[in-house]
């Protein structure tokens, strides 16, 4: 019997390598079990794993990087400078998963490095929530990790695999309530090893909460310390935390897939010159890249949809360009908890009802000489991006899984 149902390890690791490019350890246990379980349909895991690699070809652990020249004439953003907005145009304070989670670390840590998902009153719609946050206690930094899933209409999965596997210690139990939970742990047979500790509860109502901690400064690093900076029982609670409620209940069951065939604008052909792409997952309306012009970084994800009425709504006291696009933005807000992280927005609705947001994150927390500052991209160049005249909205597919 498989410990994980082909389908399901497939989607995951697709989800992963889609959703966070560095911070995924590519010999995690849940890819050992899935590996191990996989015999049939081969043709489709040499898919899977043929864009995984890709993924990771430009995402460092190659020490890849695309041409530091970008931006292609066919597609050239406009480069006029957003007008400075008014209080109504303002983007509201969005909730933060990195503040959240933050709020819930025990005392005394130092959030050294954060980034993840936002919910507002006009957010993207999505079926998951994400934070990354780089921790140190003063014995070497650890990465912790925070996803949470609207895993409705998914079908089942089994997180423990049914025969021993070298290195993975997994145990599942069931909640009186009916949530399950599943504590892996996870050892490499180096001399100093990986480790990596998960705790994953998943609610009888399709709500699944996953929380990992290394004993890396990063995902995919060395290790920085002997064990993961929490334990087992602090993963435990800060799954299981009530706080999360929030944010399952803005996650979007069966979100659809957004085809992108047909001539696309890449975000690629959209940055200005003279910055190389360090990690990069996504394509047409949801692209994710961290950016470096070789001393400071930043995170950029650039989102697409067709507005509905509440964003259309949401738009109506922004700022009116001269074609009529409206416009509202933010300008380096500092995300609470992170210790030093700083966001600028831009958000652009167009007369045609596309929908474009640019959001660049400067992830540095304390102890870093970038901490505070405003990101590395600047309002103006947010705008150029979203401001380009290839994006266009593209046909809504119904989402399989």
């Amino acid at each position: 019997m498989s410990a994980l149902p082909e389908h399901d390890f497939e989607d995951r690791l697709a989800r992963v390598f889609h959703e966070t490019g560095e911070s995924f350890l590519p010999d995690t246990p849940r890819l050992a079990m899935g590996g191990a379980a996989l015999g049939r349909r081969r043709q489709r895991r040499r898919t899977v794993l043929g864009a995984a690699v890709a993924v990771l070809a430009v995402t460092g652990v190659s020490a890849a990087v695309l041409p530091p020249v970008l931006r292609t004439e066919s597609v050239a953003p406009a480069v006029s400078a957003p007008p400075a907005p008014s209080e109504v145009g303002l983007i509201p304070q969005e909730a933060h998963l990195v503040s959240a989670v933050a709020e819930r670390l025990p005392k005394g840590l130092r959030v050294v490095r954060s980034s993840g998902s936002t919910l507002g009153v006009a957010a993207f719609p999505s079926g998951t929530a994400n934070a990354v946050l780089t921790l140190d206690d003063g014995r070497g930094a650890s990465v912790l990790g925070v996803d949470i899933y609207n895993t409705v209409g998914w079908g089942g999965s089994k997180a423990c695999a049914s025969y021993p596997i070298q290195g993975v210690k997994c145990e599942e139990t069931t909640e009186p309530d009916g949530t399950r939970v599943s504590v892996t742990e996870y050892t490499t047979p180096d001399a100093a090893p990986k480790k990596y500790t998960e705790v994953e509860l998943n609610s009888p109502n399709g709500t699944r909460v996953t929380v990992a901690s290394f004993n890396s400064a990063t995902a995919s690093g060395e290790p920085t310390r002997p064990e993961p900076l929490l334990s087992v029982a602090q993963l435990r609670a800060l799954a299981a935390d009530p706080g999360w409620r929030t944010f399952e209940a803005a996650l979007t069951p069966g979100v659809p897939n957004i085809s992108v065939t047909g001539i696309r604008v890449q975000r690629p052909d959209l940055l200005p010159p003279g910055l190389k792409v360090l990690t990069s997952t996504g394509a047409g309306p949801n692209q994710r890249a961290t950016l470096t012009d070789g001393r400071r970084t930043v995170e950029l994800l650039v989102q697409e949809e067709k507005a509905d009425r509440a964003a259309q709504n949401w738009f109506a006291e922004a700022a009116v360009l001269e074609d009529d696009t409206r416009l509202r933005s933010v300008d380096a807000r500092p995300v609470p908890g992170s210790q030093g992280a700083t966001e600028s927005i831009v958000d652009v609705l167009r007369p045609d009802g596309t929908r474009v947001r640019v959001t660049a994150l400067n992830p540095a927390g304390a102890g870093s000489p970038e901490a505070g500052k405003p990101p590395l991209l600047t309002p103006s160049q947010l705008t150029a991006i979203a401001m380009c005249p290839g994006w266009t909205v593209p046909t809504a597919e119904p989402e399989n899984r």
